[in-house]
């Protein structure tokens, strides 16, 4: 058994501006791929009985993941299926519950997926809800689910706990049927555990609106020696805890000098970006887990693999592949949940979303992650954040027989029918990615149909490969988006498109000037592209253009920091928090 850390890998402010740069800069190496916005369909599938109104209704579906070898991370082959289990609810509905979801193993037909139902029944309410886990098969065939526990009844807070059920399936007349669910249990009751993790107890007592919560997204891992594990998103506990004091943090910089006085005094003068700054608290957790595969229970907690203090509040959906004898972590995250404002609202007007991929690497799965790429970036937003294709979630699944090569899944983000009227949130496109040996990684120009998690001969297609030009649909490119409703996935739907005798295009008084393109990088017949939040894009081809990842400096010097601290002790208190509020989930 591994010995516990003695501290774990932190995220830095420079490499949060180092991913938001990179995002800016659109580099093809991480840019997420262009998918053809006439190509994207609903998911058949998500036409079925509501789990809290029992009628048929048409359902968002968002995250969501494979029943996988526990060991391999491949997705199984259950009795000749591959199984997925979806969190999925009615539009504009505070409707948050699982179901299972099926198709014939190696089918990548999205149309061919089929419903078996809602895992938790029928007649549930909004009070319990249950978000993203894992899944695993038992060795008597059984399911072993790891899920997330919501409790809301606490002035519609969300106490979030991990949990774990054993799913009983059958095959009648050629469907998949969900025969029982037995030993539901609560791993976490508390939520975290207080010291290497926040407890919900610890985060209610402090709450003022802008502080988020995490307990969740458990990803059951099992190791060389056959120990499992529970990795999940959390909030760091007293070990390494939130507050005002993480903002002369020195090592939460993590650049030279200049750099970590500037962005001192960027914080200090910005009320919000303190208040940020003194909350965040986001990190990976891991847990080893005992008793029968059926009935876990808790041994044992670890230090965070990941920390973020005063960085970012939320990084989310974490799993773990073992490729090449080495360990990736792989999780989501938005930028705006992040203490640097100005770059990601520089990411939001330029680009218009702000959703990455982070990814690191380790010899051990306890503890010991490296950033890929430097700054841990792996996959950055292309388009905004309210068009059809845009995706998040980013689930990374091993491909048979590489071990170099990862599908990524996602869904579209479209929530609440953002994208229009009846069209929901769905199953994205998949694509890859490929490890390179120096801790590197790029975007290989592979997709596949909707839905696609098994990555084989048959997966290539070109239907859903778009543009920038195809990447969005009629009445989308309308260069606005209403940030203030985003945060909780209440995005501003697009007005019906209708059709109108061309005018002569808008000319704003100070348009910002397009991006040159290098000589390297021809772009030849490529039209003006959309305008993406509130400034223009630069021109870029087809997958977005290359650009220079900047390095992180790891320098110091004592002298400046001492004089930016002498300036710090003569500053006045603060502006008092003035209703600052983020989304929880």
């Amino acid at each position: 058994m591994d010995s516990i850390a003695e501290t774990g890998t932190q995220m830095t402010y420079k490499q949060f501006q180092e991913i938001a740069d990179t995002l800016l800069a659109q580099d093809e190496r991480y840019a997420i791929p262009y998918f053809n916005a006439a190509a994207i369909k609903n998911m058949k599938a998500a036409t079925t009985v509501d789990a809290q109104t029992k009628q048929v209704a048409d359902l968002d579906v968002w995250d969501s993941w494979p029943v996988q070898d526990v060991k391999t991370g491949e997705v199984v082959n259950w009795n000749g299926y591959q199984l997925v289990v979806a969190m999925m609810g009615i539009p504009n509905t505070n409707d948050n519950h699982l179901y299972l979801l099926y198709n014939d193993y190696k089918d990548n037909n999205f149309d061919n997926w089929r419903n078996a139902g809602s895992i938790f029944g029928y007649g549930l309410d909004a009070i319990t809800q249950q978000w993203s886990g894992s899944a695993i098969v038992n060795s008597d065939g059984t399911i072993q689910l790891y899920y997330t526990n919501v409790d809301t009844s606490d002035n519609n807070s969300n106490n979030q706990m991990l949990a774990t059920a054993t799913l009983t399936l059958a095959v009648e007349n050629g469907q998949v049927v969900i025969k029982s669910v037995d030993n539901n249990r609560i791993l976490t009751p508390k939520g975290g555990d207080g010291y290497y993790y926040q407890s919900y107890k610890q985060w209610r007592a402090t709450f003022t609106g802008a502080d988020n919560i995490a307990m969740r997204d458990p990803h059951v891992i099992e190791d060389e020696d056959g120990q499992r594990y529970l990795v999940f998103e959390a909030s760091t506990g007293t070990q390494n805890y939130q507050g005002e004091n993480q903002i002369y943090n020195w090592k939460n910089y993590g650049g030279d000098a200049a750099f970590n006085v500037s962005s001192l005094f960027d914080i200090l003068a910005n009320e919000d970006m303190r208040i940020r700054a003194s909350f965040a608290n986001a990190a990976i957790g891991i847990v080893r887990l005992t008793g029968n595969e059926k009935t876990p229970s808790i041994a044992q907690y670890y230090t965070p693999l990941l920390s973020s203090t005063m960085v970012s509040d939320e990084i989310e959906r974490p799993n773990v592949v073992k490729l090449g004898g080495k360990y990736y972590l792989f999780a989501a995250s938005r930028l705006n949940h992040g203490s640097n404002d100005i770059a990601w609202n520089k990411a939001n007007e330029e680009v218009g979303d702000n959703v990455v991929m982070l990814g690191y690497v380790s010899d051990k799965l306890t503890s010991g992650y490296k950033p890929l790429n430097k700054s841990g970036v792996v996959l950055t937003a292309s388009v905004p954040a309210d068009w059809r294709t845009a995706t998040y979630s980013y689930y990374a699944v091993p491909v048979e027989g590489s071990d170099d090569t990862l599908l990524v899944t996602a869904y579209m983000t479209n929530r609440n029918e953002v994208a229009g009227k009846g069209k929901n949130s769905t199953w994205a496109p998949s694509f890859l990615i490929q490890i390179l040996p120096d801790g590197t990684t790029r975007v290989l120009a592979k997709m596949t149909e909707q839905g696609d998690w098994i990555w084989d001969a048959s997966s290539e297609t070109q239907t859903t490969v778009g543009t920038l030009e195809t990447s969005y649909l009629p009445g989308e490119n309308d260069g606005y988006i209403d940030w203030n409703l985003i945060g909780g996935y209440n995005l501003k739907p697009h007005m019906p498109y209708k059709p109108t005798d061309p005018t002569p295009p808008h000319t704003p008084e100070n348009p910002d000037k397009p991006d040159t393109p290098t000589p390297d990088s021809p772009t030849p017949n490529t039209p003006t592209p959309p305008n993406k939040g509130q400034g223009k894009v630069p021109n870029v081809p087809a997958i977005a253009k290359a650009g220079i990842l900047p390095t992180t400096r790891d320098s110091d010097n004592s002298l400046v920091a001492t004089i930016g601290f002498a300036i710090l002790a003569s500053m006045t208190a603060y502006v008092a928090y003035g209703g600052y509020k983020r989304k929880y989930q």
